[in-house]
């Protein structure tokens, strides 16, 4: 499916960044999110990881935005990002990089998490070490990319990098507000990073879902659209059957973000209002789930770093696994 096709789907359009550093930048950052005018003063204090499905686009403008695949009232197509952020601190991190293949309960399984090697190289060669700050940044042309932000952030810190954030609004943000840019290639000086153990209470496993399956004490969400939690229409060509895994309540990733020309966060206050809305304790600990994982990476950082929630874990292999397995039950048509 292509990006303007997802964000026709979630109804949302901006672009996502993401920033890292090739230099040791022990910064203290102000939290989990950075504002464009907090980095445009610290850029020679912060390792920026730009992060993109279309790395010819860190260069130059790639092609021009299609007819409005929303239709008349929809979410408008934005002119697309060309270029980056002007810094030389500053790495582009292709997307293919930050997944990998694997092997669970007897089934393939893909986009999942690269292991502690792969990612000690890839923030290597992003200029990353282990005391460095690091700023995450997307296209935010999309909820799509914005979610390739997410998914980078909950893996580094995975694997116990705390010193990071992410960009609110992306590189989108950045050049509607007419701050510099480039369209250099990205040339990071090389890092020396050693990743940590893979943090166990941000990750969940099928095993951890069936427990939560009815469960008092943890609570299920799933983060796609409406239309795939009912089981209207295929989401993903790695979920083999369709539905909701019983039990789990709806709660789409887009209303998490708000859409206003671009792209950004909502308050920890509107997360959690959101939350309880759809019958969901935004206290209360949480398993989201999506197609591959990807998505519910969106719904973590939004509930467990923006909303303070620390009991939010990731269901990585998500229904990619869950719908492979011949006795997993789904829910359609309903709404728990």
């Amino acid at each position: 499916m292509s990006i303007l096709k997802k964000t026709c789907l979630y109804a949302l359009t901006p672009a996502v960044l993401v920033i890292f550093t090739a230099n040791s930048y022990a910064e203290a950052l102000p939290g989990v999110l950075v504002e464009t005018d907090w980095l445009s003063k610290n850029l020679d204090k912060v390792q920026i990881l730009d992060v993109r499905t279309n790395p010819k686009s860190f260069k130059k403008y790639t092609k021009k935005p299609a007819v409005n695949p929303c239709g008349v009232g929809g979410a408008k197509p934005k002119t697309p990002v060309g270029g980056h952020i002007d810094s030389k601190n500053i790495a582009l991190v292709k997307w293919v990089k930050v997944l990998s293949r694997s092997e669970s309960n007897g089934v393939k399984l893909q986009s999942m998490n690269i292991d502690k090697a792969k990612f000690s190289k890839l923030m290597e060669k992003s200029g990353v070490s282990n005391d460095t700050a690091v700023v995450i940044t997307n296209n935010a042309e999309s909820v799509e990319d914005v979610m390739l932000a997410t998914r980078l952030y909950w893996t580094m810190k995975y694997y116990g990098h705390t010193n990071v954030a992410i960009l609110n609004g992306g590189t989108y943000k950045w050049m509607t507000e007419k701050r510099d840019k480039s369209k250099s290639k990205s040339k990071p000086s090389k890092g020396k990073y050693t990743a940590k153990e893979g943090n166990s209470a941000l990750i969940a496993t099928m095993k951890d879902v069936k427990a939560a399956m009815g469960s008092a004490d943890t609570q299920l969400v799933d983060s796609r659209p409406l239309s795939g939690y009912l089981g209207l229409a295929p989401t993903n060509k790695l979920v083999t059957r369709q539905g909701h895994i019983p039990s789990a309540k709806n709660w789409p990733v887009t209303t998490n973000l708000i859409s206003n020309d671009t792209l950004t966060f909502q308050s920890a206050d509107n997360i959690k209002k959101t939350a309880s809305a759809l019958g969901l304790d935004p206290s209360k600990a949480t398993i989201s789930y999506s197609d591959t994982g990807n998505f519910a990476t969106l719904t973590w950082f939004s509930l467990h770093e923006i909303a303070a929630n620390t009991g939010a874990k990731v269901y990585d292999a998500s229904l990619n696994e869950w719908t492979q397995v011949a006795d997993n039950k789904l829910a359609a048509m309903t709404v728990e």
